[in-house]
């Protein structure tokens, strides 16, 4: 668990470093648009990171909290921080998903070489990210739950636009309607 808790760690000051550049890209296009469709757009995007923002300030401390712990009971069922953080952990396996999407729909706009490198990079970083963040809970999940499958996997189906990659997509799996609930990530709400 450690050292997922240390890629983790990495993971999310990097997003949280890559959402702060972002949200400066957007800051003067909000600031100068043009109509209110411009301008309303993209603070609804601006508005959704620095929300994130705000939630990652509380995960990575959390994370960096459990790095600490050498008793692995601590990361059990049973310990309520323990299931705190993999709550945030889920929510933030989404926020990375929407902030691929957000990237994208940046690059619509930013087409000059500057802004589009700088996105293209991010959205490679993240998209990368949100992988590994999604496995990683899969595997998490499944040491509480032996059963487990990833209730939003579906979630992923119809984005494919998502992968740039030239490898065929990654196979979903779908939750049977008789599959005994365990303890997941995704139950902790």
């Amino acid at each position: 668990m450690q050292e997922k808790l240390k890629i983790f760690y990495h993971i999310f000051t990097t997003t949280k470093d890559a959402i702060e550049k972002f949200m400066n890209m957007l800051d003067p296009v909000i600031q100068n648009a043009t109509d209110e469709h411009e301008r309303l757009y993209y603070h609804h995007i601006y508005e959704e990171e620095e929300q994130r923002l705000s939630r990652l300030v509380v995960l990575i401390p959390l994370i960096s909290k459990f790095q600490q712990v050498n008793d692995e009971n601590d990361f059990s069922p049973t310990n309520n921080e323990f299931n705190r953080l993999l709550q945030e952990l889920n929510l933030e396996k989404f926020g990375l998903h929407n902030f691929v999407e957000h990237l994208d729909l940046a690059l619509f706009r930013f087409t000059d070489a500057e802004r589009s490198s700088l996105l293209n990079s991010l959205r490679e970083v993240s998209y990368k990210d949100y992988q590994l963040v999604k496995q990683m809970l899969i595997e998490i999940n499944s040491r509480f739950d032996t059963n487990y499958v990833d209730p939003h996997a579906h979630h992923d189906e119809h984005h494919d636009h998502l992968d740039r990659s030239t490898t065929p997509t990654m196979d979903t799996h779908f939750a049977s309607s008789k599959q005994k609930k365990g303890f997941t990530v995704g139950s902790l709400i």
